[in-house]
Order: C-alpha cells, then sequence, then structure tokens
C-alpha cells in the first residue's frame, strides 16, 4: 500500500554521494580531548564541578522516526506523521548532501562493546555551525569505547540540530548502517541512533539484540549457605528502570560477601551461547534520583565527572534531581567508576 513512498535506487545513490562528501574538507575528525575543551565552553558548572548543558528538545522524535530502504526495514503501518515525512524523503536527503557539504562539522570515531565477537566501529558527525552542539559529540563519546583492532560493522551517524524545528526527523537508512538527526538537539537520538542500528546489525549476524539491562548478583543460597554467582536481565522499554535496577545493590549483605555487580544498563546483544556482549562503556541515566534509594547512581550523579543535561540547576550551582518544574526528563552520562556505595567509612565501586 506504501510502497510507492520508498525509492531504493534514490537511498543507494544517496549513500555514495554522502560517503563521498564525509571525506569534504568541512570535516574536522576530533579526539577525546578536543571534544571536551570545546563542549565545556558551552556548560555551567555545579557546585560539584560537574558540567551542566540544557537542549531545546529533551525528548526522542520517536512519531517521526522513518525507515527507509526495502520492504524488510520499512514499518508496516506507518503514522500519518511517518507518511508525511516519507512523501517528502528524497528532497529532505537532498538538503543533507547540501547541508554535509556545506556546513562545519566534527567527526569522532569510537567504538562499542570490548569483546571478541562484535564491536560496532560507530562514526558521529555533528554539524556545529551552532558551535555548542559539540557537546553532543562529547557526551555520546563518553558512553563509548577507545577504537580497538576489533571486528566491526562500520555505523555513521549524522546529526544536523540545525535544521528548522517543523521539519525536525529521524531518517533510518539500517541497510547501510546509517542514521541521520535532523532539527533536534537532544542527545537520546545520538545514542539510540547507534544503538538501534546495532541492534538491527547483530540480528543480521545471529545474533539477538535485547533492550535489557544485566547484572551479575552474587547471594548465599538460604538452604547450604553458599555464595553463588547469577546473571540477570532486566528487560525495559526507555526509562522504565533498567539503568535504576542494573545499579541497584537490590538490599544484600555485604558483610556476607553478598553483591552485585552493574554491566550494562540499555542495550546488550545474546549470542547462541547464552552470552550477552555488552554496548556501553558509561551510561545515560535519568536523572530522577534519591540518594536513599538509589546509592550508586546519585554517587555518580554528584560526582565531578558527571555530564549533567536538563537538570534543574540554582544560580548557586545547586541541583535539585526532583525538580522536573523546565524539564521532565534530565539525563547525564555518569561514569561506571562512579557508581559507588557506602561500606564502613569507605565508598566501594560496585562494577
Amino acid at each position: 500500500m506504501y510502497d510507492s513512498l520508498y525509492n531504493e535506487a534514490f537511498y543507494e545513490q544517496f549513500y555514495r554521494e554522502l560517503m563521498q562528501l564525509l571525506q569534504g574538507p568541512n570535516i574536522k575528525t576530533v579526539n577525546m580531548g578536543y571534544l571536551e575543551r570545546e563542549a565545556k565552553k558551552y556548560a555551567n558548572k555545579s557546585k560539584y564541578g560537574s558540567h551542566v548543558w540544557m537542549s531545546k528538545f529533551s525528548s526522542r522524535l520517536a512519531p517521526k522516526t522513518v525507515y527507509l530502504g526495502s520492504p524488510r526495514v520499512r514499518l508496516p503501518r506507518p503514522l500519518d506523521s511517518h507518511i508525511k515525512i516519507l512523501e517528502n524523503a528524497e528532497e529532505e536527503l537532498k538538503k543533507v548532501l547540501h547541508l554535509v557539504k556545506t556546513l562545519p562539522f566534527v567527526h569522532i570515531r569510537r567504538q562499542m562493546g570490548e569483546n571478541d565477537h562484535y564491536n560496532p566501529v560507530c562514526n558521529f558527525y555533528v554539524s556545529v555551525a551552532d558551535p555548542k552542539n559539540v557537546r553532543n559529540a562529547y557526551m555520546w563519546a563518553n558512553t563509548m569505547f577507545d577504537p580497538g583492532k576489533r571486528p566491526g560493522p562500520e555505523f555513521t551517524m549524522i546529526h544536523i540540530p540545525e535544521e528548522h524545528l517543523l521539519r525536525a526527523q529521524i531518517l533510518a537508512l539500517p541497510e547501510y548502517n546509517l542514521n541521520i538527526a535532523l532539527g533536534t538537539d537532544y542527545l537520546g537520538e545520538d545514542k539510540k541512533g547507534f544503538l538501534r542500528q546495532a541492534m538491527w546489525r547483530a540480528d543480521e549476524q545471529g545474533l539477538l539484540g535485547l533492550h535489557a539491562g544485566t547484572k551479575l548478583v552474587t547471594v548465599r543460597d538460604p538452604h547450604d549457605g553458599r555464595l553463588k554467582r547469577y546473571g540477570v536481565f532486566l528487560f525495559g522499554m526507555t526509562a522504565t528502570g533498567k539503568s535504576t535496577w542494573s545499579c541497584h545493590q537490590l538490599g544484600l549483605d555485604h558483610s556476607r560477601g553478598e553483591k552485585t555487580e552493574v554491566c550494562q544498563d540499555d542495550i546488550v546483544f545474546l549470542t547462541d551461547d547464552g552470552s550477552a556482549l555488552g554496548s556501553e562503556n558509561n551510561f545515560y541515566v535519568k536523572t530522577d534520583v534519591r540518594p536513599e534509594q538509589q546509592e550508586a547512581m546519585y554517587n555518580a550523579l554528584v560526582h565531578k565527572s558527571a555530564l549533567l543535561e536538563n537538570v534543574m540547576m540554582n544560580y548557586k550551582g545547586e541541583i535539585d534531581f526532583l525538580d522536573e518544574s523546565l524539564c521532565g526528563n534530565g539525563r547525564a552520562v555518569i561514569f561506571r567508576k562512579q557508581l559507588k556505595v557506602k561500606q564502613g567509612k569507605k565508598l566501594i565501586v560496585k562494577n
């Protein structure tokens, strides 16, 4: 019924032209040090020493996300909002080529996962015609690993926040390992663009992408008193508590050797032998956290390393993570090594 809205030959030609333009003189390939210096120029600083940014968009554009390609990647029942974007997709993609050729971009290359089987290499390009958008590259790159000599595949994400908000949309071309975000400056589009692509490609390679957190739990068997270690999967959609429970200590008795260890908080890839391969190094979490309920996450959020967005911070640099007057989706990149809980008089890393 909707076949006429798609043009596979055009998508192939678009991809070839795009890959050539990404080698252009307006594309600046940078490292983590560069991104940190530039992004922090546009941040406010909290009393903890952490950096805080605000974005114009504070949630993802699911009703404006479309999939372009062969019948196997298309939405079976597109919404009216999808149909409108599909009808104009070719013109928008032509504009993307013009913008990629014209605007200044920074490019960072990172790696998803750290194993010997499935490690997508992620190429992120963000327009810095509005220079503060460099923070998207900086924050996202901190969720990934340094690239190494590991198996691919190779993914590309193009982010052009400067597109007019009336044309804000997400164009995914899964068969070309390509995602494009337009007209939004929300970091979640970058995170999910790569992870969504990784889940699709994992399926193509015989793996199963799971929207789930994972953790290791060591507990004493109530029958024989022996310590036993379990792998735990925590399934859930976005903002349903995966990060909370992945990082939670579950009320275990540390004095008896019980503990939990966070592995992932969002996406894993299941192999045929039952192994769960990880995706992210550090975590992009919601910030509505209470210290008495989510100790490890709270300690990471108030550490100077936290990269915060859309949280309520007053003129003194004090942050109220539960004040959602401006935004109900405060977010942060928190660092795995700062997920700590107090045992005795010491803070102990729980990962």
